[in-house]
């Protein structure tokens, strides 16, 4: 072979290798599904948290996708995993403890051909609205902030942006503390060009996307005016974006929106804390009868817990399902401002007011909070887990889920200091 061929040659190689290269790294840099948890073993896959699963599942379920082919059950036979999460939600949970079709919930939304794509309507922040081809429907956030982004404490609340990652965790957390109040909720990536832009008719939409100055594509949308702005596009790379799905809840039977909301007593709100921080409100709560009747206020007081351990500012009202009435558990839905900031400083106990004030917690969920500070089943540890399963893992940061443990303690310490004072008998109850 002459000099110039053996050149060509080598010129060919090196910029296959390179191409190569770049593939790969584009490649790796994409979640898929559950890479992290696939090893090998005597020349076969196998999935490394095989036996963490059997360790934990007196704890918390298994999320085992389906296999190809595999058919998902409910009490009627075959069914879509969203048709039997529908037809099994009750009055006390958005789901039950074992809900073996969760699995495969989790992995339609992650995987299911997105159909058609709008905006959703409502609230201060940007929403899309997916139908995915199994019938599905899902409220979507786009990623805006990194996982290892803080929003410091000094900053005011009300300007923190939505975390697509919070959404993801909250319905993982809430899982593990066996509440069951967040709907189900999942990661992915999506190509914003074949499935937001060549799925969608929403003109409103479409007139805000363009093509920043790094070649990235960009949308603005629509919701208040100082989220959607020129200044804060949501971009993605190159076309590809993180987006979070929560599964949505079914409509009520005349087509209407499915929750109907009632003011927080203890929001956060700048005038509205004003209130409960200066006196304790559930005096009067308490003899309230339109608190006493439903779930309402032992409800209330986990998700005062829930709020304290993402350190979610937003909670002005809280949501019941339209189906079910004042019976209804209350719902903790929308959790974006959830998860922004891990560090002690960070871990504000007014959250934990309804506890401090009320001095009422359900027993069986005191139980379930001292069972996930043992060291066999750690709410961090069970947390991680859980989180591992989603297809954009990791979802938090190792300082967020450390956190967890951090302020769980607070949460029993708080508990704790209620029975000291008031007994055991009168905090722990079953119902009020």
């Amino acid at each position: 072979m002459n000099f110039r061929k053996r050149l060509s040659l080598l010129a060919l190689t090196a910029l296959a290798v390179c191409v190569l290269f770049t593939f790969h790294q584009f490649i790796t840099s994409l979640p898929t599904l559950n890479r992290a948890h696939k090893q090998v073993r005597n020349g076969e896959v196998y999935d490394q948290y095989d036996e963490r699963d059997a360790q934990m599942s007196h704890i918390v379920r298994p999320l085992r996708r389906p296999r190809p082919g595999e058919q998902v059950w409910g009490q009627k036979g075959v069914s879509k995993p969203w048709e039997i999460f529908t037809r099994e939600i009750t009055k006390d949970y958005m789901y039950t403890e074992d809900a073996p079709y969760m699995g495969a919930l989790l992995d339609s939304l992650g995987t299911a051909e997105i159909a058609n794509t709008t905006m959703f309507r409502g609230g201060s922040q940007v929403k899309l609205y997916f139908t995915l081809a199994d019938g599905s429907r899902a409220i979507v956030k786009p990623m805006r902030k990194s996982r290892d982004f803080i929003y410091e404490v000094t900053e005011p609340f009300w300007l923190d942006q939505e975390r697509h990652n919070a959404e993801i965790a909250s319905f993982h957390l809430d899982r593990v503390l066996n509440l069951r109040r967040v709907p189900p909720c999942a990661g992915r990536v999506i190509n914003m060009t074949r499935e937001i832009l060549e799925k969608t008719k929403d003109e409103e939409l479409l007139k805000t996307f363009f093509t920043n100055k790094d070649g990235n594509l960009c949308f603005i949308g629509k919701c208040a005016p100082w989220f959607c702005n020129d200044e804060h596009p949501i971009c993605g790379k190159r076309e590809m974006m993180e987006v979070s799905l929560c599964q949505y809840l079914p409509m009520y039977k005349d087509g209407s929106i499915p929750v109907f909301e009632k003011e927080y007593p203890w929001s956060q709100g700048i005038k509205e804390s004003k209130i409960w921080k200066a006196k304790n409100v559930c005096r009067n709560l308490l003899k309230d009868e339109k608190f006493l009747e439903g779930r309402y206020l032992l409800d209330l007081i986990e998700l005062g817990i829930f709020d304290f351990f993402i350190r979610n500012y937003d909670r002005h009202h809280f949501d019941q399902l339209r189906q079910f009435g004042k019976e209804s558990f209350v719902a903790f839905i929308d959790n974006g401002k959830g998860f922004g900031n891990p560090k002690p400083e960070a871990d504000d106990k007014t959250f934990l007011a309804p506890v401090y004030q009320c001095c009422k917690i359900r027993n069986s969920t005191y139980e379930r909070l001292k069972l996930l500070t043992q060291k066999e089943s750690l709410l961090s540890d069970l947390l991680r887990h859980s989180l591992s399963y989603d297809l954009l893992s990791p979802v938090l940061t190792e300082d967020h889920i450390m956190s967890m443990d951090r302020r769980l303690q607070i949460v029993i310490e708080t508990v704790d200091k209620c029975i000291e004072k008031h007994g055991t008998n009168f905090v722990l109850v079953d119902h009020l």
